[in-house]
């Protein structure tokens, strides 16, 4: 016994010295290892890839690394449950005013630039009077409980995914508290406008770059997803969600495609459904993505592809997913971070082979048109 657990001692010590001299990237012990597969975490250049790994290995359970009342090592689980309260009431009062005016865009009179919505960057891409009263509602209540976190919501950004890409940069280096909320007041404007009830409010909150929890509200079945990192993935705060675990392979699968307002990510998303159509159970279009990824950490769904997305279309949602024992990485294979703007989702289990059925239809990457 002796000489057993001396091996094992010296086989721990010799990683050690191979990672102090840059030998390995990266030490994770057996046991880790699933964990590591299927939930890869957020990053971005807040975070070393050193500290990465760390992250990585304790995104399974936090508090398993550090102590059980941290989220992070400086985040306590009580602010977190605190900042989830107020992500949770800032998502009902934004869902209230999508409750009461779904439906908007059918029913005005007159052309596309009257004061129900407003086209962006091009017709499929638009904005209602209603998305900016929602992030109002959303901002208030946040500089209302904690006035030192910056905030990034849709609304205040240029129509485009250059505008959207750069506006999270500047922010992420220019938070002085780490602290940064995102949200995205109706994802699924288009839906919403139309009457569609396929749209939702969707809230992240982030430390340092670092995803610490999400929210997910639809206010149309009064369905409010939320997670906490290293703490699960609920359902109305009593559900634990988890993903489909019974879908192992792409020919049971459910799979939603993005519906991107640039066209050339609309033709590669469409190479993507023609592949997949042909060897999965069903394809679907649901054009909203915080939706549907909720639906995926919920089990309803198996995966959801999409292009060009911005920080608030899928920070909460690739949090849910994960906390709920899925994957999210970029169209390359990537893990996902911040700045992931190509992406697939899904239960895990059939990740790779969809990644592998999009990249021979040449479907994980595009050239904006713009």
């Amino acid at each position: 016994l002796k000489m057993v657990a001396s091996s094992f001692c010296n086989m721990y010590a010799a990683a050690l010295v191979l990672l102090m001299h840059g030998v390995v990237s990266a030490y994770v012990p057996f046991s880790a290892v699933r964990a590591l597969n299927r939930k890869p975490i957020s990053s971005n250049s807040w975070i070393s890839s050193r500290s990465q790994t760390v992250l990585q290995m304790s995104s399974t359970s936090s508090s398993s690394i550090a102590r059980s009342d941290f989220v992070l090592e400086d985040v306590p689980l009580e602010k977190c449950k605190a900042m989830l309260q107020t992500a949770e009431k800032a998502a009902r009062a934004a869902g209230d005013i999508i409750r009461s005016n779904v439906g908007c865009g059918s029913k005005m009179e007159g052309s596309s630039s009257s004061s129900n919505f407003k086209i962006k960057k091009n017709i499929k891409d638009i904005v209602t009077e209603h998305d900016k009263n929602a992030q109002v509602e959303i901002e208030k209540a946040v500089r209302a409980n904690y006035p030192e976190h910056s905030f990034l919501g849709e609304e205040d950004v240029p129509p485009g995914g250059e505008a959207s890409a750069a506006a999270l940069e500047q922010i992420l280096n220019s938070a002085p508290s780490g602290f940064l909320w995102i949200c995205d007041p109706i994802d699924g404007t288009a839906n919403f406008a139309a009457g569609l009830p396929y749209c939702v409010v969707t809230i992240g909150v982030c430390y340092k770059g670092v995803p610490l929890l999400a929210v997910t509200y639809d206010p149309h079945r009064d369905e409010m997803f939320s997670a906490v990192r290293g703490q699960g993935a609920y359902l109305n705060g009593k559900e634990r969600l988890q993903v489909s675990t019974a879908v192992t392979e792409a020919k049971d699968a459910i799979v939603n495609a993005g519906c991107p307002a640039d066209p050339n990510a609309f033709e590669a998303s469409m190479r993507g459904m023609l592949a997949l159509n042909k060897k999965s159970r069903g394809m679907r279009v649901i054009a909203c993505s915080a939706l549907t990824t909720a639906y995926i950490a919920a089990g309803r769904l198996s995966a959801h592809f999409g292009y060009d997305l911005s920080s608030w279309d899928l920070v909460a949602g690739a949090l849910l997913i994960q906390e709920a024992g899925g994957l999210v990485t970029d169209l390359d294979g990537t893990p996902y971070r911040l700045e992931t703007r190509n992406m697939l989702c899904s239960n895990g289990l059939v990740h790779d082979e969809i990644l592998g059925i999009l990249k021979d239809a040449n479907a994980v990457s595009f050239e904006r048109a713009d």
